[in-house]
């Protein structure tokens, strides 16, 4: 089943749209670039019982998890109330009972109680007070609990051609992170670094360039996107054979709170 293809279910969407998103799975590029490093990490994860899934948006992570671990309590996090109710209806659909979407400030994730595992995808270059952030993650995690995280890196590189990464996206107040900053950051709030890997490759960053080029990151376009889309997925996926220890425009961190 391609990545995304939950959505299918979303109510309001054509039959036509339908069946695009079953076929092809979600049509967010990013996202499926960001997928397809993070999720390889829950296999280093000690089986959990309760998952968090902070700034859910979608819940496509979400419900990844609970595939994943089909007897883990899974939450996705979001200040949305009215996607979480269509993530909810989707679970439904689906089968997924312990699943929860939360309407809530991230930040407040304590309140939950505490996790074996956290995924923070895109949510740090956020935040102003990162470093508060990573503090409360690790107070929500259980001894040996895991938190995974997903944030750009500082520079894009495009064959050797390097850049800054974008502050045009909402809600961004920094345009990203250099592997030793993710990890000092990690470490400073309270967090055993395991693992810090680059992901966006060349080909990865050259077709999500050529995604944000069409959508504005906003999802417009969505004609002419749809019909671009599978071109831009493919060759990002034969992108995504290769991965560089020194570069790429995302970086991916598993932590642990050592008991």
């Amino acid at each position: 089943m391609p990545f995304g293809s939950e959505l299918a279910l979303t109510p309001g969407l054509s039959p036509s749209e339908r069946l695009y998103v079953r076929l092809l799975g979600a049509p967010i590029l990013g996202l499926r670039i960001r997928a397809r490093t993070i999720l390889p990490f829950l296999d280093r994860v000690p089986y959990p019982r309760r998952i968090a899934d902070a700034g859910c948006g979608r819940g496509m992570i979400t419900l990844a998890c609970a595939r994943r671990f089909p007897a883990a309590e899974v939450f996705g996090v979001d200040l949305d109330e009215y996607q979480n109710i269509i993530n909810t209806a989707i679970a439904e659909k689906l089968g997924c009972k312990k699943v929860q979407f939360v309407t809530m400030d991230a930040m407040r994730l304590p309140e939950l109680g505490r996790f074996d595992l956290i995924i923070s995808t895109d949510m740090l270059e956020h935040l102003k007070d990162d470093l508060g952030a990573v503090r409360m993650f690790c107070e929500a995690l259980e001894p040996n609990g895991h938190l995974l995280v997903h944030v750009p890196h500082l520079t894009r590189n495009i064959f050797g051609w390097q850049r800054e990464n974008w502050m045009d996206i909402d809600g961004h107040v920094r345009p990203g992170y250099t592997k030793d900053e993710l990890m000092r950051l990690l470490t400073r709030g309270g967090l055993h670094v395991k693992t810090c890997v680059y992901n966006y490759n060349t080909m990865e960053t050259l077709t999500n360039d050529i995604s944000k080029l069409i959508t504005g990151a906003r999802e417009r376009n969505k004609g002419p996107y749809a019909l671009v889309f599978p071109l831009l997925l493919f060759f990002s996926f034969l992108g995504s054979f290769y991965r560089s220890q020194k570069s790429g425009s995302g970086l991916v961190a598993l932590a642990v709170k050592e008991a």
